[in-house]
């Protein structure tokens, strides 16, 4: 989403309102009202929610839930969020960007609702949050903060270290989401995973990650079809697409810039499960 004023945020949000009504009144979509799991796609903003959606709006008897994503900060109240958890029916699932919450667990596993947390290399994380800040949504805050400063490296600096009440060091927001990855309640998936050949990506390990999540949820699906459904999961139509490409940080950044972050997020880069 491109956003240099509220107007242009209105007309993003008012299309896909349009998008999702009608995926809604598609006949799986229809019988999914009545059976269809309750599930809540998490992620750490940056980390491929949109390449979630594009998943799910494949699958038969799921819609979406109409809902903004849903945005969980452990240092703000917890209580209208837990509302909106409580609030998803069958066959509807909610985008999210939850920092890990007990309450939140406790709320999606009593509404009899599943999770699944994607994760993605912190490194790429950081990047595209980058590139998001700085040229898809300049209304932020964060966009003026960010501005600020001349060269990439400075940028990088500014957004590890943060400011109050603009943006949040990025370390402690990674260790804000990392207990999702460790709860024996939620289905951890791996982006890189996920994205297929058409993102750098393994095709192999693509389908055995659309098999983890049907499962997980309890829906089935023929070879056919889950080959259909790998095939369309990756999309530059996303509404934040960059360039979803596995490793890009490896690519872009210079050598200079690549010690200093490996060894700034060292232990994020490895609890998150990358080398």
């Amino acid at each position: 989403m491109k956003a240099k004023n509220s107007l242009d945020k209105y007309r993003y949000y008012f299309s896909k309102r349009i998008e999702i009504f009608f995926h809604s009144l598609k006949k799986s979509q229809i019988k999914g009202r009545k059976h269809g799991p309750k599930v809540v796609l998490n992620s750490l903003p940056k980390s491929g929610t949109h390449l979630l959606e594009s998943l799910f709006l494949q699958l038969p008897f799921m819609r979406h839930c109409g809902k903004k994503t849903l945005r969980l900060e452990t240092q703000n109240p917890v209580e209208p969020k837990l509302k909106i958890l409580s609030s998803i029916k069958n066959g509807q699932f909610l985008l999210s960007h939850m920092q890990y919450h007990e309450k939140a667990l406790e709320t999606i596993n009593t509404n009899n609702t599943k999770i699944i947390h994607l994760v993605r290399d912190p490194r790429d994380v950081l990047l595209s949050h980058l590139n998001y800040i700085e040229k898809m949504d300049t209304t932020q805050k964060s966009h003026g903060f960010i501005a600020s400063y001349g060269s990439r490296f400075e940028k990088l600096k500014a957004m590890i270290e943060g400011k109050k009440d603009v943006l949040e060091p990025f370390p402690e927001v990674l260790d804000k989401f990392l207990a999702w990855t460790e709860s024996n309640d939620v289905l951890c998936v791996k982006f890189e995973h996920l994205i297929g050949p058409n993102g750098g990506g393994d095709k192999h390990k693509q389908e055995e990650a659309v098999k983890s999540i049907c499962n997980h949820i309890s829906i089935e699906l023929n070879q056919d079809q889950l080959e259909d459904v790998c095939n369309k999961i990756y999309s530059v139509k996303s509404s934040t697409f960059n360039k979803g490409k596995i490793g890009n940080w490896n690519r872009i950044l210079s050598e200079e810039e690549k010690k200093w972050l490996n060894k700034t997020i060292e232990n994020q880069i490895i609890n998150y499960g990358y080398k």
